[in-house]
This record gives C-alpha cells, structure tokens and sequence, in this order.
C-alpha cells in the first residue's frame, strides 16, 4: 500500500514538474524575449549592434529612451532589430534603453527592455569640441559677461561676381578698426548680411570665402566661408543674417584691417545688370575681461592659394600640385610652438565638389553619391604620432534648411546652398609647455579613386575646399 502511494506521489511530482517547464512556445502562450537580455555593449567608435526577438505575437515594435539621438534603430529581417551608435567622443561612457513591445489580441501589451550602453572615449592627440560653428540669432549669451562699451565696425554692400584667376584678382578691401593697445574686449561678434541686388539674388549656389590678413606674418585667414542660396525666388529686398563668433581673430581686428573675397559664381562681370548675390559685414566688438587672449596663429593647411585652376581646391587623382593626397598639400606638419601657449584648437573647415563616380576603396559595398559634392568623407587628425579616437566627417543633412529655387534640401559635402560651411574646432592635446616647442600635426582624408583618367579638369572630379588653421591661447 505504501509502495503504491508512494508510486502515485513520485508520478504526479514528475507529471508536475514536466508541466511547470513546458516551452510556452508549445503551449500557444503569447512570449516576447530579447537577445541579449539585458545590455547590448558597444565600442566608443560609431558601429552597429544587433537584437533578436523571439514572440509568438504577430506584431511587434520599438521605442528608444527621449533625449539620446546619438541611439538609432531599425528593424531587420528574421525579427531583428538592427542598433547603431554614433561616435561617442564623450570621455563619460553613456547608455538608451530599448523598450520592444508586443500586444496579444484582446490581452495587455507585454514590454521588455535592453540597455544599450556605449564605451566611453580615451581621448588621444585631439578632441573634437562642442563649438557652435555659426548662429542664426544673435548669440546674447556670448556677450552677457561683457562690461564696457561695444565698437561697431560695418563694411559697405559687397557686390559678388567672379572676380578673377588667382588670388591677386580677389575684391579687397580695408577696414578701420581700434588701435592696438587700447581696451580690452571680451567678445567679437561677425553679422553677416547675405542679400541680392538688381532683381535679387543670383539663381545658384556659390561658395564664398573671407580672409583677414593678420599683421603679425602676413598670413590670409580664413573668417567665413558661406554658400549663396538658390536665389531665384527672391526678390532685391530679400536678406538673411548669419552670426559668427571671431574673438580668437581679435588680434588681427586692429587699426586698418586688410580682408579679400573669393567667391567662384556669377560670370557677369561687375557692371552686369543681372541678378547678384550680396555680403554686407559688421563686426561687433564689446570690451571686457578677455576668457583668455589668442597669442599665437598659424596655418596647417589652405587650398586657397591654388592659383593654377583658379578654383581654389584640391582634388583627388589630380596630376602633379593639385592631387589632393600630394604631401604638399595635406601632409605632415612640423610646428614650433612659442613660450606661452598654453592650449591650442585647429579650425577646420572643408567642403567637398563635384560629381565623380569613382569609389572608397574601404568602405565594403558601398555605392557613391555623386562624390565629393553630394557623398560623405572623413578625415583623421594625428598630432605628435597619436592618432584622434575618431574622425572628422565632411558631410551635413539639408532637410531642415529654408525653402529656395533649387535643390535647397539635398544632403551635401559640408554645404547647405544659403547657410555657412560647417567647421570643426579640435583642441589639440599634446601641446609643449614650459617653453614651448615641437608639434607634428596631421590631417589624412580617407582614399578615394577618382572615375576620372589620364589630365583631369577641376570641373567633375571630386575635389575640396581646404582650410586648417592652429590657433594659441594663454590659459
């Protein structure tokens, strides 16, 4: 008797146990699981990551935590969801969560949640910063802290047209400015005033670019680099402003001031009555305290004084001076850095041209947009032989820009028709102290080869606009 009920116990426990462990896939109960199930790790480097979903429901879909753009996902096939990260160039590693969720038919949602958490950055040789490169309202938090009086300093209307080969042909021009070693400013704020005379602006876009000259060494800087809109649409009363922040320029903005244009659009010639393009520039300078005083300026790298095409750029596959990948042009830097500086930031601005239909040798399967004009590229700073954690990318997205009389939304090389170029500012991490001294810098764009054979005109072939300059400070 015993023996048999303790037969028919042990047959229930196990019928029992097999119950509780029965895969709920057999069952028809509604799953949802995620692989991995916590936490998907990623590289501080921009990369990709992959989810499995298993369910049994019929649809399924995705939410990322608000307020982390760097996280990005979409689904794949085989109930994937295909994760990817930005370059977190942040020194703090960071994390979104993921949330999936399923809903039965007539029966509550079912939620399940992965962390993504990306490594932070070891910042080496340089570190991109947060700078804003230009602003579209006055920047009025910039000058809260100033406490004096502000000197304004306006140019007159500035007719655009191409004004010649070579930069002896650029439109030059003086402006006066306070003498040296009179107060101190704080702040220095650039206007800049796009407009359209005659019937109104000209009907395409143009790069134009602003030079100071800096009196210490003779050297042309550049100030600003803009693209003129699709200008069609507009009338002669038609204006935009742009804003930009020039304080590390302050040493150059003394007494008579040199500044020359270049701008490659607009064949009329200076009495054609034709739609034109206009810059107008005002300089706002406000005394007070200095953050810190720009001590030392030099160039790395400047495409401008190409004289041999006349536009002003460097390409890829080019024969002789003009290829892009020529040592000459971007290379190797050795510079001596003087007693005093204390940090140092790079000024890079690079906008890409032309429709060229050769390929990124490394970069797996990957089909070209129309480079340099319409496709991304990337550059790598190395400074004292350490390379930066991650690149440069010379690319913007357009869809957000205002409406003009051309393709004013198209994604472009670092140029949206009507609005500034981009421009990165690195703060270089092995600079010499203590009495200065040596600094190797170098900036290597990605490979690309050019469809183009045998001479090459600038017209088509991927080239860019190149300028790359070191600015010193004391603190």
């Amino acid at each position: 008797m015993n023996t048999r009920i303790t037969g028919t116990i042990g047959i229930a426990a196990v019928l029992l146990l097999f119950g509780s462990c029965k895969n709920n896939k057999e069952t028809g109960e509604s799953y949802l699981t995620i692989t991995p199930t916590e936490t998907l790790p990623m590289e501080a480097s921009e990369g990709t990551g992959t989810l499995t979903i298993e369910t049994n429901l019929p649809t399924w879909d995705f939410a990322i935590e608000e307020g982390k753009a760097w996280c990005t996902a979409a689904k794949g096939a085989n109930n994937t969801l295909t994760v990817k990260a930005d370059y977190n160039r942040s020194e703090t590693e960071r994390s979104a969560v993921i949330t999936v969720t399923g809903t039965p038919n007539g029966r509550e949602p079912i939620t399940r949640t992965v962390t993504v958490v990306q490594a932070a950055t070891v910042n080496q040789g340089a570190v991109l910063l947060e700078r804003t490169p230009y602003y579209e309202k006055y920047p009025d938090e910039l000058i809260s802290k100033a406490t004096g009086d502000k000197t304004t300093v306006t140019s007159s209307v500035i007719p655009l047209y191409f004004y010649g080969w070579g930069i002896n042909n650029d439109h030059r021009f003086t402006l006066d400015f306070p003498a040296a070693g009179g107060p101190t400013y704080r702040r220095a704020i650039l206007s800049y005033r796009m407009g359209g005379m005659n019937a109104g602006p000209h009907e395409y876009d143009y790069t134009t670019m602003l030079f100071v000259k800096d009196k210490r060494n003779g050297e042309w800087f550049e100030l600003v680099r803009a693209i003129t809109p699709y200008g069609g649409s507009f009338d002669a009363g038609w204006e935009k402003y742009f804003y930009f922040d020039v304080t590390d320029y302050l040493p150059m903005l003394t007494g008579t001031t040199e500044f020359r244009i270049y701008f490659d659009g607009d064949w009329g010639g200076p009495s054609s009555t034709g739609r034109r393009h206009t810059a107008t520039l005002t300089f706002d300078l406000y005394e007070g305290e200095p953050e810190r005083n720009p001590v030392w300026a030099a160039k790395v790298y400047d495409s401008h004084v190409n004289d041999n095409t006349g536009y002003r750029r460097w390409g890829y596959g080019f024969s002789g001076d003009d290829d892009i990948e020529n040592d000459t042009h971007m290379g190797l830097r050795n510079f001596t850095v003087p007693e005093g500086v204390k940090t140092i930031e790079m000024k890079v601005t690079i906008t890409g041209y032309g429709h060229d239909q050769g390929r990124f040798p490394d970069r797996t399967g990957y089909q070209v947009r129309n480079a340099a004009e319409f496709d991304s590229n990337t550059y790598t700073v190395t400074v004292n032989g350490k390379k930066a954690a991650y690149p440069g990318t010379i690319f913007v997205k357009c869809g957000k820009n205002y409406a003009q009389a051309g393709t004013c939304y198209y994604d472009r090389a670092n140029f949206c028709p009507g609005n500034p170029a981009i421009t990165h500012y690195w703060q270089l991490l092995e600079v010499p102290q203590e009495g200065g001294g040596g600094m190797a810098l170098n900036l290597d764009l990605e490979r690309f080869i050019s469809s183009f054979s045998g001479p090459k005109a600038n017209d088509g072939v991927a080239s860019y606009f190149v300028e790359v300059d070191l600015f010193g400070f004391d603190r």
